[in-house]
């Protein structure tokens, strides 16, 4: 039997705290599969992620947030990143 767990992938969907655009392109038999939008030398080139289960694109959307809060610090302090 296949659960309903749209609500809860977009639940913490609403939790992204990034500059980096996604987008839900579904859920189907509990997967769910993200598309970001990302731009390489101004050609447009979607990448596809595919969560098995809400823990484990909870544990992407944290990592993702953690990777924005590092940049975030690295610019907001009175330290150069990159000597």
């Amino acid at each position: 039997m296949a659960l309903n767990l749209d609500p809860v992938y977009r639940e913490i969907f609403g939790k992204f705290k990034t500059r980096k655009k996604f987008s839900i392109q579904s859920v189907e038999n509990n997967m769910l599969t993200l598309e970001q939008d990302e731009e390489i030398c101004g050609q447009k080139e979607p990448r596809i992620f595919e969560f098995k289960s809400p823990r484990e694109f909870e544990e992407f959307v944290r990592v993702e947030n953690q990777f924005e809060r590092d940049i975030e610090k690295q610019l907001g302090g009175d330290t150069m990143p990159y000597r």
